[in-house]
């Protein structure tokens, strides 16, 4: 354990990580890409880009924590045959200050899967063998781990039914966790189901009806009706139900196969996006998107707006003006060629629209989180020399006049009840929308959800509907934002749904 603590402090360093983040980097007109005018440097068209900042180490997965904080952890490699326990570590997105959050025992957790569970402690399935000292060999293991940020404490849950590397969780309407894919070796491909019960800390596999190839990482998202639809970057769309343990066949997407492709689930949750990605791994990536509406009778996939700039290894983050951001990726994987303007996506005009570059690259390994104040958190990318720096952006919304402001609402919600929201802008209100927070990597973030609440507005108060059900908001941590009629948001209180 000594040799970990060491390693740990090398990665974190000597100097502190308090930072300002009120200091932006704004791109110079040389550094703007062809097709940007300097009239398009205005923050309130392309947004700001804090100055990048050292985190102590490589966001290759990320968590945001219903305290303010976010979980990060990252591999550490060496000789073969001794313990390589992850680096991890907590950001506060308010001070700008890291503190390492250690695992207390031999643990390997990078390339796990990641969810946030109902009660607010992250839940890490499989991960990699802490003993062979290559990141590269995939080899998965069958721990599993919670970390829960109030105590900042890590303990060990039940092993799950086959050793997993690359696989997908996905929190359950009913509290539970599901996991899929990855795969045990090279060659050996993990495709049983487990399923975790946090109320009594069990695994069990589900019945061999719900056995399934997936691959790695499959994109999978919980939907409106309670059903689970995986999306890429497999041409085919199937769709899993829970309660029967069984799989449909939803049908193909258009442009096909999206390697190192994104999926993201739009506000809603009945809708559907994949951008980006690659055919194959010789082929350059595609800009073009689709959406597919399950809720509608016959499912299908249709087109939408492409990017501007083509990429994969890009990280998709719901907005609270309902809009859908993309940062990161790149022309060639795993690190060639980066794409360093984010993009943003408007549902109204189906178009994308190409916002200010940041500094560093964000391919492989890179991570993008919505922040509590709307700001975005850009970090990873395990290559060059920026890959423990992290970036913080600032959409263009901040920057269109003053935000409305919350000051009072409830911390807890039950379904289908009214919730009321104290704030001196109720006249001015546009919209109201709880936010998942993001649990994200390898370009996968089955936690991140947007829902919608119908509301009205009186002197001083607003009264919105929670959400209706378990489905359409699987029970946790979700951030209130109130956006105005300029599209510009609140900082969110934390509410607990369910």
């Amino acid at each position: 354990m000594k040799a970990v603590l060491m390693r740990r402090a090398a990665l974190t360093g000597a100097a502190s990580l308090a930072i300002s983040l009120a200091v932006a980097a704004t791109p110079s007109a040389a550094s703007l890409p062809t097709g940007f005018s300097v009239e398009e440097t205005n923050p309130s068209l392309v947004g700001q880009w804090s100055a990048p900042f050292d985190m102590g180490g490589v966001a290759i997965h990320a968590t945001l924590m219903h305290n303010g904080e976010v979980l990060f952890f990252q591999y550490v490699e060496g000789e073969p045959g001794v313990d390589h326990t992850s680096y991890s570590a907590t950001w506060d997105y308010r001070t700008g200050i890291t503190r390492e959050a250690p695992l207390t025992y031999e643990r390997d957790v990078f390339c796990a899967a990641t969810n946030v569970l109902p009660d607010g402690r992250a839940y890490i399935a499989g991960g990699h063998d802490h003993d062979t000292g290559k990141r590269t060999d995939g080899v998965g293991v069958a721990e599993t781990d919670t970390f829960d940020p109030l105590t900042r404490t890590w303990s060990p849950g039940p092993l799950l039914t086959q050793k997993r590397w690359y696989p997908t969780s996905v929190g359950l309407p009913s509290g539970k966790t599901l996991i899929f894919g990855g795969q045990a070796q090279t060659g050996l491909k993990s495709q049983t189901v487990d399923k975790y019960n946090p109320a009594t800390n069990t695994m069990r596999r589900l019945p061999a009806t719900a056995t399934k190839p997936l691959g790695n990482y499959p994109r999978m998202h919980v939907m409106a009706n309670g059903k689970l639809l995986r999306t890429s970057p497999q041409k085919q769309t199937v769709s899993f139900k829970p309660a029967t343990s069984s799989w449909s066949a939803v049908g193909a997407s258009l442009f096909g196969t999206r390697g190192r492709g994104n999926s993201v689930l739009l506000p809603g949750a009945n809708e559907v996006m994949v951008v980006g990605g690659q055919s194959s791994r010789t082929d350059l990536p595609t800009g073009t998107a689709e959406i597919l509406d399950f809720s509608a009778a016959a499912p299908k996939w249709r087109s939408t707006g492409s990017l501007n700039y083509p990429r994969l290894l890009g990280n998709t983050v719901n907005l609270p003006d309902g809009q859908v951001l993309i940062v990161g990726g790149g022309e060639k994987a795993a690190f060639t060629n980066p794409v360093k303007i984010p993009e943003i996506y408007n549902p109204s005009t189906e178009k994308w629209t190409a916002l200010a570059p940041q500094q560093a690259s964000r391919m492989y390994h890179s991570t993008a989180l919505l922040l509590p104040d709307g700001r975005v958190l850009s970090a990873g990318n395990t290559n060059g020399p920026m890959a423990r720096y992290a970036e913080v952006f600032s959409p263009p919304y901040l920057f269109k006049g003053a935000r409305p402001t919350i000051t009072a609402a409830p911390s807890a919600a039950s379904y289908n009840q009214p919730l009321t929201i104290d704030t001196p802008d109720a006249a001015d209100i546009a919209s109201v929308t709880l936010i998942k927070a993001g649990s994200v990597t390898h370009q996968i973030d089955t936690d991140q959800r947007a829902i919608p609440l119908s509301f009205t507005a009186a002197e001083g108060t607003l009264t919105a509907q929670a959400p209706i059900d378990a489905d359409l908001a699987p029970p946790g941590y979700y951030m209130l934002f109130i956006v105005n009629s300029n599209g510009v948001p609140s900082i969110a209180p934390w509410i607990h749904v369910g």
